[in-house]
C-alpha cells in the first residue's frame, strides 16, 4: 500500500510560500503545481507498487504475464483471476505433471468451474484373471474387506439394483459401473467410455445461496393418532418467497483430504455429494446404503428471542431449516430423518406415510414436508399460515445477471441519508421507509437488510396522488439497495413511478434512482399486463444487478405463467400539465446493466443503455410472433420506435423495434428493426434473419436455413429454469467465440467463458500423458 504524499506546494521552503500569498492574485505557484500534482501523485503511487508487483497474489494484472515468462509458461488470455491462478500454481502442477490431480487443479484454476476427472479406462468391464485379481484401495481382492457390502460398488463393478442412491449417480461423473467400450468419436462433448479417455467434468452453472428467509406455509395437517414411528402432524412448505417450484441445488466443499487419492493433500479429487449440481431425490434419504443426507441439509436451531434473530449463518450445504430455538426442548429427542420424494401433488394426499422427525424433500419444485409427533413440536414449526422456522435453500444460475446475494461494493454515506429497511422482527419495513421522499434535504439511500419479501405499495405514501395517477415524489436522488450477500424481494401493489416534487427542479443529474440488487414482481393486486416501473420522469434511471420479473417461469403443472412487461414509459414523462413537461428539462437515461427484465416499452424521448442484461417477453428462437416486443414503443409498438439503444451484450427474447442503435454482442431472438438505418452501427451479432432492418453492420451472424447461417440455441429459454438464457454448446462455435473481446455473444458473454475452453485445451497439450486422450465435458 502507498504511503499519503505531501502536496508539492508544501515541500517549499517557506520564503516561497509567503511569497506566492502575497501575489496579485493570491498563489499562483500553488495552483500552477497543483496542476502537476495528479501526475506527480500516480508517479508516487506507481513507485510505491512495485514491490506488490514482484509477487502472483499481490500484482496487477498487467503484470501476470511478465511473471508467466520468467516461469516460461504459455501467455493465455481471459478473465484475470484465472490468469493470476494459472501462473501462480505452474510450479506445483509441473512437479505432478501426469497425475489425475494435477489435471484437476488445472482445470479448476482455468475455469473457476466445479471439476472431477475421470480416467474412464476404468469404467471398462473385463474379465479378472484369478491369479490376478485387481486389489481394492484397502488391498484386499474385491468384497474382501470387512466394511464392503453387496451395496458398495468397485470401479467397473455392477449395479445393485436394489440401492436407489447408487443407480441415482448412473450416467454421472461418479459414476463407477462397467460399461462396454464406446469407439464412437469423441467430439461431442459426452462421455465416452474407452481406453485412452479421461473426462474432465465441469459444472458450469453458478450456486447461490439465498439466505434464510421464512418459507411459505401451504398447510398443517392433524393425521389423527397413529401408530409408532408415525407422525401425527404434517407441515407443508414451499420454499420459493413467490410460490414457485424452484430447482434445488447443492453448493461446491472442498474435498476430504485423502493420502491416497491422486494428489492427497494438495488436490483432492472432487467427492459425490459435493459439487454444485441437482440434488438427487435417493441421494437425500436417510437409511439408504449410498445415502448422503447429511452432504444437502442440515437442521439447525437459531435465537428467536433476539431481534431480529440470530443463529441464521448458513452451513455449507444446499438446504438449511432454522428451528426456533425456545422450541428446542421439544425437539430434544428428535433423531431427524430425510427422505426424497414427489411432493407435487400433495394436496391430494400423501404417497408414503410420514414418520415423526421425518423431512420430506421434492428438489424438483423446491416443497417440504415436515412430520412431528406433538402438538408442541407443530406449533414451533407454523401457527396456521405463520412460519416460525427459516430456510435456506440453492439455486442455479449461468452467472451474476439479475438479483443474487452476491458481495456489493460499499457506497459513499457522506452526504446522504441513509435509512435501512428489514422485514425481520424488530425492522423497519419498506414501506415506511419510502415515506417522506419529498421532504428529503439530501439525497436518500434506502438499505435492505435481508433477502425476505417486502410489499411496498406507492399509493399508501403520502402525496404520491399526482397527474392523474401515483407517483413517487423526489426532492433529490433516491438509491434502493440490496444490502451485501442479500437478494430481497419486493412485491408490488401497483407499478412504480417517480417524479421530481416541481418538475422545474430537475437538472441533468438530478433527481436520479438507482435500483440495485432487488428483484422485482408483482403483487396480488396487481393490475394483469401492466409493467412494473410505469413512470421515470428522471435525468436517469439505473438498474443494476437486478431482477425485474419477467414472468414466463414454469408453473408446478408445467405450463408457462404470463408475460410481464418491466417497463412503460411514454413521451411527456407522465406530465398532465403542458407548463410541467415545458419546465422539464433533461432527457431521461434508462440504465439497464447485469440485469434480467421483461418487456421494454420506451418511447423516443428518453435513451436506452443496455450492457450484459437478459430482456424477455416470452419470445424464443424460432416461435411465431404474437405482437409483443422485447423493446419497442410505449405509446404505438407496431408501428412506432423506441428509444434510441445503445447495447453491450443483450439477450433479447422477443422482436425489437427501435429509432436508432449501436453497439456490440447482441442475441436478438426474433425481428430486429431499426428507423435509422443509415447510422449506427452494430457488431459481433447474431441476428434471426427475418426480414431485418439493420443499419451498418460487421462481423455479424444471421440465423436461416441458407448455407451461411448460424444456429442459435439456449439450455433453457424460460425465466427461472437453471441454464435460462445459457447458450448451449449445440449452437454455432461462431456465436460462443466470435462476439466482443473474441469469446461469446449475448448477456453472459462479459463471463468469457469460450477463453476459459481455449485455455484449458491448450494446458492440457502440455499437461496430458502420452497415449491418454482428454474429453472436456460440461454436466451443467
Amino acid at each position: 500500500m502507498s504511503t499519503p504524499t505531501v502536496p508539492l506546494f508544501d515541500r517549499l521552503p517557506e520564503i516561497y510560500r509567503t511569497r506566492d500569498a502575497e501575489q496579485s492574485p493570491a498563489y499562483p505557484l500553488r495552483a500552477y503545481l497543483g496542476a502537476i500534482e495528479e501526475a506527480f501523485g500516480a508517479l508516487h503511487d506507481d513507485i510505491g507498487r512495485l514491490y506488490d508487483n514482484l509477487f502472483i497474489d499481490t500484482c496487477e494484472d498487467w503484470v501476470v504475464p511478465y511473471l508467466g515468462d520468467l516461469l516460461g509458461t504459455t501467455h493465455l488470455k481471459g478473465e484475470p483471476r484465472t490468469l493470476r491462478a494459472d501462473v501462480a500454481d505452474t510450479i506445483a502442477l509441473r512437479r505432478r505433471k501426469g497425475t489425475l490431480g494435477a489435471i484437476e487443479r488445472l482445470a479448476a484454476d482455468l475455469t473457476g468451474w466445479a471439476c472431477r476427472g475421470v480416467e474412464l479406462r476404468e469404467n471398462l468391464g473385463w474379465r479378472q484373471h484369478l491369479n490376478h485379481q485387481r486389489p481394492d484401495a484397502g488391498g484386499l481382492p474385491p468384497w474382501g474387506g470387512e466394511s464392503i457390502t453387496r451395496f458398495m460398488v468397485p470401479r467397473g463393478g455392477t449395479a445393485p439394483v436394489r440401492d436407489p442412491a447408487s443407480l441415482a449417480l448412473l450416467g454421472t461423473p461418479f459414476d463407477s459401473f462397467a460399461y462396454t467400450a464406446d469407439v464412437k468419436p469423441a467430439v461431442d462433448d459426452v462421455r465416452h467410455v474407452n481406453l485412452p479417455n479421461l473426462a474432465i467434468f465441469l459444472w458450469r452453472l453458478a450456486a447461490w445461496q439465498w439466505p434464510a428467509l421464512p418459507p411459505l406455509v401451504k398447510g398443517v395437517t392433524d393425521l389423527g393418532a397413529q401408530p409408532v414411528p408415525l407422525a401425527r402432524f404434517v407441515v407443508r412448505l414451499d420454499l420459493h418467497p413467490l410460490d414457485r417450484p424452484v430447482q434445488l441445488f447443492n453448493i461446491a466443499r472442498p474435498a476430504d483430504l485423502d493420502l491416497g487419492a491422486s494428489g492427497g493433500v494438495v488436490a483432492p479429487l472432487t467427492r459425490p455429494d459435493a459439487v454444485p449440481d441437482l440434488m438427487r431425490d435417493a441421494r437425500i434419504t436417510t437409511g439408504a446404503p449410498a445415502g448422503r443426507p447429511d452432504a444437502y441439509v442440515r437442521v439447525d436451531f437459531f435465537d428467536d428471542t433476539a431481534a431480529p434473530p440470530t443463529g441464521l449463518d448458513l452451513a455449507n450445504v444446499g438446504l438449511n431449516i432454522f428451528l426456533p430455538q425456545s422450541a428446542q426442548a421439544a425437539f430434544a429427542a428428535t433423531a431427524w430423518q430425510f427422505r426424497g420424494d414427489n411432493l407435487c401433488a400433495w394436496e391430494t394426499g400423501l404417497r408414503q406415510p410420514v414418520a415423526d422427525g421425518e423431512i420430506v424433500i421434492d428438489p424438483d419444485i423446491g416443497r417440504l414436508l415436515i412430520g412431528v409427533g406433538t402438538a408442541a413440536q407443530r406449533d414451533a414449526l407454523a401457527t396456521g399460515a405463520v412460519p416460525h422456522l427459516y430456510t435456506s435453500f440453492t439455486y442455479a444460475s449461468p452467472g451474476p445477471v439479475g438479483a443474487h446475494p452476491v458481495v456489493r461494493a460499499p457506497f459513499e454515506r457522506t452526504g446522504a441519508e441513509v435509512r435501512e429497511a428489514s422485514a425481520l422482527p424488530g425492522g423497519t419495513s419498506l414501506q415506511a421507509q419510502m415515506d417522506n421522499l419529498d421532504a428529503a434535504t439530501q439525497p436518500v439511500v434506502i438499505e435492505i437488510q435481508d433477502s425476505g419479501v417486502h410489499p411496498l405499495d406507492i399509493g399508501a405514501l403520502a402525496g404520491t396522488a399526482i397527474d392523474g395517477g401515483v407517483s413517487v415524489r423526489l426532492a433529490h436522488s433516491l438509491t434502493l439497495r440490496a444490502a451485501d450477500g442479500h437478494r430481497p424481494v419486493i412485491v408490488l401493489a401497483r407499478a412504480l413511478g417517480f417524479r421530481p416534487v416541481d418538475a422545474v427542479d430537475a437538472t441533468l443529474d438530478a433527481p436520479a434512482v438507482r435500483l440495485e440488487g432487488l428483484h422485482l414482481a408483482p403483487g396480488a393486486g396487481f393490475a394483469a399486463g401492466s409493467a412494473l416501473i410505469g413512470r421515470a420522469a428522471l435525468a436517469r434511471l439505473e438498474i443494476i444487478g437486478c431482477t425485474l420479473d419477467p414472468g414466463g417461469h414454469a408453473l408446478r403443472d408445467d405450463s408457462r405463467a404470463p408475460m410481464t412487461p418491466a417497463l412503460h414509459l411514454e413521451d411527456g414523462y407522465g406530465f398532465t400539465q403542458a407548463a410541467d413537461r415545458d419546465a422539464f428539462a433533461p432527457t431521461p437515461d434508462i440504465v439497464v446493466q447485469r440485469s434480467v427484465t421483461g418487456a421494454i416499452a420506451v418511447d423516443e424521448r428518453y435513451r436506452l443503455d443496455i450492457a450484459d442484461s437478459i430482456v424477455d417477453a416470452g419470445l424464443g428462437v424460432g416461435d411465431p410472433a404474437n405482437g409483443s416486443f422485447a423493446i419497442g414503443a410505449a405509446t404505438d409498438p407496431a408501428n412506432g420506435w423506441a428509444a434510441p439503444l445503445q447495447f453491450q451484450g443483450l439477450t433479447a427474447f422477443g422482436p425489437v423495434r427501435v429509432s436508432r442503435v449501436g453497439g456490440a454482442g447482441g442475441l436478438f431472438a426474433q425481428r430486429f428493426e431499426v428507423l435509422d438505418n443509415q447510422h449506427g452501427c452494430i457488431k459481433w451479432s447474431w441476428f434471426s434473419g427475418d426480414a431485418d432492418r439493420l443499419p451498418p453492420n460487421h462481423f455479424c451472424l444471421h440465423g436461416g436455413d441458407d448455407a451461411g447461417g448460424a444456429r442459435l440455441a439456449f439450455t433453457a429459454e424460460r425465466f427461472g429454469d437453471p441454464g435460462y438464457a445459457q447458450l448451449a454448446r449445440g449452437s454455432d462455435v461462431r456465436i460462443r467465440t466470435r462476439g466482443p473481446d473474441d469469446d461469446a455473444m449475448g448477456a453472459f458473454g462479459f463471463l468469457l467463458e469460450a477463453h476459459k475452453w481455449t485455455n484449458l485445451q491448450v494446458r492440457l497439450r502440455e499437461f496430458m500423458p502420452v497415449g491418454v486422450r482428454p474429453l472436456v465435458v460440461p454436466v451443467t
